[in-house]
């Protein structure tokens, strides 16, 4: 009986140690594709993404973390997947409800495409002229003149890699357009923020939760986000959201 329980115990450690070795194989090959593929934005909808081919090498890649991997995560470093989230239709509600009744009729751009999406919520949210393509958000920032027809600039920008946040800021303040970019709330306290933006036109909207998904997927709800604010003109500096 003991051989016979020593005998079934080595099958089992052997299938663990098997399964065990399959899993670093492919998390081998993730690696490996993750090293030459990059999302292009991966905020949400849209006919336009933007894609990261500008300046692509200096972005730093990170590795999935967790059941939910690091979405929201203090750290600001966010692995592809994490970036694979849309932004469900009672986050876009709740931010619509913040922001200027005047921003529903001048054109809102939404430059990060993921499921093609946000676009549509964002103009059931109540806005009309909602810009939201599959185009290279660092190229089609440059075109000084779509974007001076823009009114703002309202997504959920991609995490990948711990240099993105810093690049989409920079481009977006050198463009010279409002923007409203939900970000993880650890942001407020990087020196990115402080160097990149003129503290006095900068303003957050904290939702107590952000509802986001993976696509046909159901709602998750995060914490530890906020929707960073610039040049966006809003009746206070601190708002305080469902």
């Amino acid at each position: 009986a003991r051989a016979r329980a020593m005998s079934t115990t080595s099958k089992a450690a052997m299938k663990n140690a098997m399964r065990r070795k399959r899993r670093r194989e492919d998390e081998g090959a993730r690696r490996a594709a993750t090293a030459t593929t990059m999302r292009s934005g991966t905020g949400d909808d849209g006919e336009d993404g933007g894609s990261a081919s500008d300046g692509a090498g200096e972005i730093e890649r990170v590795e999935r973390t967790g059941a939910y991997g690091s979405y929201g995560s203090m750290s600001g470093a966010m692995s592809i997947e994490d970036d694979e989230w849309a932004t469900a239709q009672r986050t876009w509600d709740a931010l619509a409800a913040a922001l200027p009744a005047s921003l529903r009729e001048g054109k809102v751009w939404m430059p990060f495409y993921y499921d093609g999406d946000a676009g549509k919520r964002l103009k059931q949210s109540g806005f009309k002229k909602v810009v939201h393509k599959k185009q290279d958000f660092f190229e089609r920032v440059r075109d000084r003149v779509f974007v001076k027809s823009c009114a703002c600039v309202v997504d959920n920008p991609p995490y990948t890699g711990k240099g993105m946040k810093e690049r989409i800021l920079k481009a977006l303040k050198g463009a010279g357009v409002p923007f409203c970019l939900l970000l993880p709330l650890g942001v407020l306290h990087s020196a990115m923020v402080r160097e990149i933006l003129d503290a006095e036109h900068v303003q957050v909207i904290i939702p107590r939760k952000c509802y986001v998904m993976k696509k046909g997927g159901t709602e998750v709800p995060f914490r530890y986000l906020c929707w960073l604010c610039y040049r966006m003109r809003l009746e206070r500096d601190l708002y305080l959201i469902d």
